[in-house]
């Protein structure tokens, strides 16, 4: 199984994941021709997508066009079941896919897009409807290598750690810097939203990683770091961050990547 980040800022997230047969995109919060672009350019051989899994409702992670498209080639939306209600509201191409067939809810107990299991979990942050992360486990392999996805977060917790224990490949958002977030121009009850209920800081991603780190069986080949700010953050002190905190655990060997705004990752082996 492999990922790809093809763009991940509050202007815009998604994330591709395949494997031999089935390929699944987590939000898709870009322009069609951005998507499009990223998907041709990417010259990869990758299967047909099977299935949109949408963590929530803010629109940095549904582009109502691109998401079009999508239900125009009958892909399915894969979403909670709470989420529902607040996205046939907010977005025609929701509406639309639900009424070709193609909007598929899971509850807790999870569902499947072709070879992929897909657990969901719920995550804080402020988005109606709730926010949603996903583990992403490739049923056709022995050993079933799983990704596990959070990008929108205010805090942790152990409930989170258990979706995220034994994942070999972790997408978590290390979004902002605090002392950057304190000396930056925005509002004050902008920065208590995103200290409180928004976003992680690297910090307390750095933390959280050690947690999942320390509780698994063996440690993750590989650590995205996701949603990094493009006022309040730099992509060096985000690596920094987690990087320095996987060291003084002596887990040097896990690898750290990051992601940009409108710029794909490198591809991440699962």
């Amino acid at each position: 199984m492999h990922l790809r980040v093809l763009g991940s800022s509050s202007a815009g997230n998604c994330t591709l994941v395949w494997n031999g047969e089935t390929a699944v995109m987590v939000d898709c919060g870009f322009s069609r021709r951005y998507i499009s672009s990223c998907l041709e350019s990417l010259d990869l051989d990758i299967p047909p997508i099977a299935g949109l899994l949408i963590t929530h409702a803010h629109s940095d992670h549904v582009n109502d066009t691109s998401v079009d498209l999508l239900v125009q080639n009958r892909i399915p939306v894969i979403v909670r079941r709470e989420l529902t209600k607040v996205l046939r509201r907010m977005y025609p191409s929701i509406q639309r896919a639900a009424q070709m067939g193609l909007l598929a809810e899971i509850g807790s107990a999870g569902g499947e897009a072709g070879t992929l299991e897909i657990a969901s979990f719920s995550v804080p942050h402020d988005s109606p409807g709730g926010c949603y992360g996903f583990g992403i486990v490739d049923r056709s392999v022995p050993g079933r290598g799983k990704v596990a996805i959070a990008t929108d977060l205010g805090f942790t917790g152990e409930e989170l750690v258990e979706h995220f224990r034994d994942a070999r490949a972790l997408v978590i958002e290390s979004n902002h810097d605090l002392a950057m977030l304190e000396r930056s121009g925005r509002p004050a009850w902008l920065k208590k939203r995103i200290r409180e209920i928004g976003h992680l800081s690297n910090d307390q991603c750095a933390g959280f990683v050690s947690e999942v780190v320390r509780s698994s069986a063996r440690p993750p080949g590989t650590v995205v770091l996701a949603h990094i700010s493009q006022q309040c953050n730099t992509n060096e002190l985000a690596e920094r961050a987690t990087s320095g905190a996987l060291l003084r655990e002596g887990f040097d060997s896990v690898r750290v990547v990051q992601t940009f705004k409108s710029v794909p990752s490198e591809i991440v082996p699962v």
